[in-house]
């Protein structure tokens, strides 16, 4: 009796994780990024191995809840499930008995996790930002990020300071929605 092996296929709104090309080049796109990411948080290269493949485990088993075009990027997607199973690896590891003693100190850990944070957050703004126009955004950009005055922002771009306070505000509620879709702004 022949046994029937089941292919995996869901519909096209998804990650694409379940299909083998699909799933091979998010694997190559973001496997040394992810990896980097779990040896940062864990301290151990064999851990972040695990943690990796724990990731792309998680992210297939989780395909058809990624819709591309309503959230994240697949990058921010992965980073967030590479995060969520290194907390668990880490959970895990204080609850247990340690071996051994380790050379990293508590508060070396915790500025790792703050780093891989907030480099989470700048991964979130920046998709945020580019869901906004290229004028609100270059605005945004200058009043916002480089610290510009409205009036010195509104002389370089040849503009009235009264736009500028319009592009900056609807910028800002343009990317407010677009973070409410997404987990990261609670």
């Amino acid at each position: 009796m022949k046994k029937r092996v089941s292919s995996r296929i869901c519909d096209r709104r998804c990650a694409g994780l379940c299909r083998p090309d699909g799933f091979a080049a998010a694997h190559d796109a973001h496997r040394s990024w992810l990896l980097y990411r779990c040896r940062v948080l864990l301290g151990d290269p064999g851990a972040a191995e695990d943690a990796v493949q724990e990731t792309f485990l998680r992210a297939w088993a989780a395909c058809r809840s990624f819709d591309p075009a309503a959230g994240p990027s697949l990058a921010t997607w992965l980073g967030t499930i590479a995060r969520n199973v290194a907390v668990d690896a880490l959970r895990a590891r204080a609850v247990r008995p340690r071996l051994a003693v380790e050379p990293d100190e508590p508060q070396e850990r915790a500025d790792r996790a703050a780093a891989v944070d907030a480099a989470l957050q700048r991964m979130v703004l920046l998709d945020a930002l580019a869901e906004v126009s290229p004028e609100h955004r270059g605005v945004v950009l200058l009043a916002g990020v480089r610290d510009r005055p409205y009036a010195d922002v509104a002389a370089a771009l040849d503009i009235p300071v009264g736009t500028v306070k319009s592009r900056v505000h609807h910028a800002l509620r343009g990317m407010r929605r677009t973070l409410d879709r997404t987990e990261f702004a609670a």
